[in-house]
């Protein structure tokens, strides 16, 4: 997880908004890859992905209120609020093929604002790459963490092996990033699954051989919210795979985005 207020960006978009960063966009773009990120993640997840992906795709992630150049701001605490924010801001800057990535709480936002874009009647993503997340409507099978006292949680953080380790030497950051961390995990473990109906576009699953958050049962659940079979994909490393398996991760991102616009 980055540190606030250290990273630079620039939107070249005329649509400009907080809640999208946009690290390559051009109006020549055949295709756009929005990210979703994790808990206490920022829109730098999808910074360095252009070295990767082609380079006629737009690279662009979403940025949560409470961190970065948003640190000002009160974060979400709760998913479905977010998602309806997230989907308002994202509807003018929707144009050609897109392809919706969230990992682990971005997973379910992903998913969300699919639906709801679904739903009202506007131009869905043409793709959803889902991973390190359970399908939204299997319980979570661990005690909520979002509550507990300030030891418990950063034992719990640092278990899942996502924020840098000088983070927690740095008493004054980690103070500083707590509440932001602690509404992300509430967003996560509050959600509960409504019913609706199923997806439009296609969806892949991406999971972590090691992750301790998630099964090959919890990812092929996904499949229930596709039109058609879903496609998985199993990466070496734990929840943040996408990290210790990057360069795996984006080929298959890449592959994805030049069928859709083959």
């Amino acid at each position: 997880m980055p540190r606030p207020h250290t990273e630079t960006y620039s939107v070249t978009d005329t649509n400009d908004t907080p809640w999208i960063v946009k690290w390559r966009s051009t109006s020549a773009g055949r295709a756009t890859l929005l990210a979703f990120p994790h808990a206490g993640g920022t829109a730098s997840m999808a910074r360095r992905w252009t070295d990767h992906l082609p380079g006629w795709c737009n690279v662009w992630a979403i940025q949560y209120p409470g961190r970065d150049g948003r640190f000002a701001e009160v974060p979400f605490d709760r998913a479905e609020p977010l998602a309806d924010a997230i989907t308002t801001a994202v509807i003018p800057n929707l144009r050609g093929p897109v392809c919706f990535f969230g990992h682990s709480l971005g997973a379910l936002l992903a998913f969300l604002v699919a639906q709801r874009l679904m739903t009202a009647s506007h131009s869905a993503p043409h793709h959803l790459i889902v991973s390190g997340r359970r399908a939204p409507h299997l319980p979570d099978p661990q005690a909520p963490s979002h509550g507990l006292p300030e030891p418990e949680f950063i034992a719990r953080l640092r278990r899942l092996n996502g924020t840098p380790p000088e983070v927690f030497h740095h008493v004054g950051l980690l103070e500083l990033l707590l509440p932001m961390l602690r509404a992300d995990f509430a967003a996560s473990e509050t959600y509960r699954y409504r019913p609706g109906p199923k997806l439009s576009c296609p969806v892949t699953v991406f999971g972590g051989i090691r992750d301790p958050l998630t099964t090959p049962h919890d990812l092929r659940a996904w499949a229930t919210h596709a039109p058609e079979p879903t496609g998985m994909h199993m990466f070496d490393g734990d929840h943040f795979f996408i990290r210790s398996a990057e360069k795996d991760v984006l080929a298959h991102i890449a592959a994805i985005v030049i069928r859709m616009v083959a």
